[in-house]
């Protein structure tokens, strides 16, 4: 495989990350993530979809540092926040925030709205009393909520208005990255795109720099200028998103998009479902060559014998795959014999 060159250059620079775990007993490891490579570009939007278990969260709480890499590093516009003091590393994470699935789960139940949206800034020491409350309902103002919700209590908000608090509170920080892990799994269908509208306008406004983390196809799609595919801990596919959705290269991609529901009668719709077999296989014991060879349609002897190559299949277009070329991902019924 010819090596993928990288300038570090990047607002997030990923590189041979891996982050492992060790079980309860002590005798094993659990690889979270076992081997990722990727930029994020300042001001885009990089989608990161998979599977439950595929290391999306791991790697989101590890680009802001909530993680720290096993081996490998996560630079930060070219610094690597374990190479910084306590004091420098306070000042520098401000910078890269999280946003988290779970709006109850994020808010202090006991804390007035207000009260959480300006404890950060109070942490980061930033002015007084007065001028952090000024901000903090200036920016409850920006994510489409009115001052009345300020002195209100969590479970008084609806869980789409908690979500736009937890937005709010991470804009008072003015960061450059907002990693969102999966932000509006928990919202109803019927907000779910105004609030990705907000998010769409606020990196207007402010410059933002998103990773979003999901396993809805359609969301990402949506909102992503790139798209990161994983599976068990590593990456299949890294394209633009007109080139993931459109024109996949790896099978387990094309496997996620044709699970997409078609809004199309049944007699207009075009059989296109790939089916996958199994579970997802345990990230203690991945399987040997590719990690997807257990369930991929097209699978062949050499999948399991031969870790596949991270490959520039096309400009801006990578894929974990023996079998991907330019044209899409391998077809099913090829006659090479196949694995056991």
């Amino acid at each position: 495989m010819s090596a993928i060159e990288h300038n570090d250059s990047g607002i997030l620079a990923v590189r041979d990350l891996r982050i492992l775990f060790p079980t309860r007993d002590g005798r094993d490891t659990v690889k979270a993530i076992d081997g990722m490579d990727f930029d994020v570009h300042p001001g885009e939007t990089f989608g990161v979809i998979g599977e439950s278990g595929s290391g999306k969260t791991t790697l989101g709480r590890a680009l802001v540092s909530l993680l720290p890499p096993t081996e490998g590093k996560i630079l930060h516009d070219g610094t690597d926040p374990a190479t910084l003091t306590a004091e420098r590393f306070r000042a520098h994470r401000r910078d890269y925030q999280i946003i988290f699935q779970d709006p109850n789960a994020a808010l202090n139940p006991r804390m007035t709205i207000i009260d959480s949206i300006v404890e950060p800034m109070e942490i980061m020491r930033e002015g007084d009393a007065t001028s952090r409350r000024r901000r903090g309902i200036a920016m409850l103002d920006r994510v489409g909520l009115s001052a009345e919700a300020a002195d209100r209590y969590p479970h008084q908000l609806s869980g789409g208005q908690k979500q736009r608090v937890n937005i709010a509170r991470v804009l008072t920080l003015r960061p450059k990255v907002i990693v969102c892990d999966e932000v509006v799994a928990a919202l109803d269908v019927s907000i779910r795109g105004d609030v990705l509208n907000l998010f769409a306008d606020l990196q207007r406004e402010f410059g933002l720099t998103y990773v979003f983390i999901t396993h809805d196809i359609s969301v990402v799609s949506h909102i992503s200028d790139r798209i990161a595919v994983t599976y068990l801990g590593k990456l299949m596919e890294l394209g633009s998103a007109e080139d993931v959705v459109e024109r996949p290269l790896h099978p387990y991609t094309r496997a996620l998009l044709s699970a997409e529901p078609v809004p199309l009668p049944s007699h207009l719709r075009v059989d296109r479902r790939v089916i996958l077999e199994g579970e997802i296989p345990s990230p203690v014991s991945p399987p040997s060559g590719c990690r997807f060879r257990t369930r991929c349609p097209s699978v062949q002897s050499r999948c399991a014998e031969e870790v596949p190559a991270w490959r520039e299949v096309k400009p801006g277009h990578h894929v974990a795959c023996h079998f991907a070329t330019a044209d899409g991902p391998p077809e099913d019924n090829q006659k090479a014999p196949k694995a056991s």
